[in-house]
């Protein structure tokens, strides 16, 4: 098997969008995951509901969704960034 490391600069840009959208998702640190892979879907991270996980996105985002709660969030993210260009520093 061949590991490849990411570029530092892109992984860290990664763990901070994963991070702001866990921060939406659930805002307390303790029941945010440890660790996501790159398969891991909202409902998988956290307790809560489907619902409440959407509403709170929903709400940042001030629109609909950008991708089914059922996509994993990296490429969700990815969906956000292309919807929103400039996300998530403008």
């Amino acid at each position: 098997m061949n590991i490849e490391n990411g570029d530092k600069t892109q992984v860290n840009v990664r763990q901070r969008e994963v991070q702001l959208i866990l921060n939406i998702i659930q805002p307390d640190p303790d029941g945010q995951p440890l660790v996501i892979s790159d398969s891991t879907c909202f409902h998988n991270v956290t307790w809560q509901n489907i619902t409440e996980i959407e509403e709170r996105l929903r709400f940042y985002f001030k629109d609909d969704l950008v991708a089914p709660l059922t996509t994993p969030i990296w490429q969700f993210i990815d969906k956000v960034k292309l919807r929103y260009p400039g996300w998530p520093d403008n």
